[in-house]
């Protein structure tokens, strides 16, 4: 999960320079329109709409990878169960590796000994603070 965590990192950090391209494309359409069309308005709705829809997909771009990583550190700690589950979850959205990774994942955090070792790791976190 870690491993897969820095691929996807890796991915945003070379599909990155697309986003920066489509946002300068996207802000020379709306100042110099091809048919020189006197539709201001339209054209700063389609702006906001546009930013807005590129700032989301970059902030799932640049999340994937760090729920992949917390996840994966947090299996390997045996620590959060729930957070894990809702990680591993999350790591199936990427067809094909990561649906293979998540379900594995969500699958070993099914069973009764890997539990045993969140629940005994929670245990001792908590006689700690107290």
């Amino acid at each position: 999960m870690i491993i897969w965590g820095v691929l996807a990192l890796t991915l945003v950090l070379a599909i990155n320079p697309m986003f920066s391209a489509m946002n300068e494309g996207m802000e020379q359409i709306i100042e110099h329109p091809p048919q020189h069309q006197e539709a201001a308005k339209a054209s700063t709705r389609f702006k906001s709409i546009m930013q807005t829809t590129v700032t989301l997909v970059e902030f799932c771009f640049w999340a994937y990878p760090v729920v992949c990583l917390l996840t994966g550190v947090w299996i390997l700690q045996a620590r959060h169960l729930t957070w894990c589950v809702i990680g591993a979850a999350l790591v199936c959205v990427m067809v094909p590796v990561g649906t293979i990774l998540g379900i594995w994942s969500l699958i070993l955090l099914r069973d009764a000994e890997l539990r045993s070792l969140f629940d005994q790791q929670d245990s001792e976190l908590n006689s700690g603070a107290a």
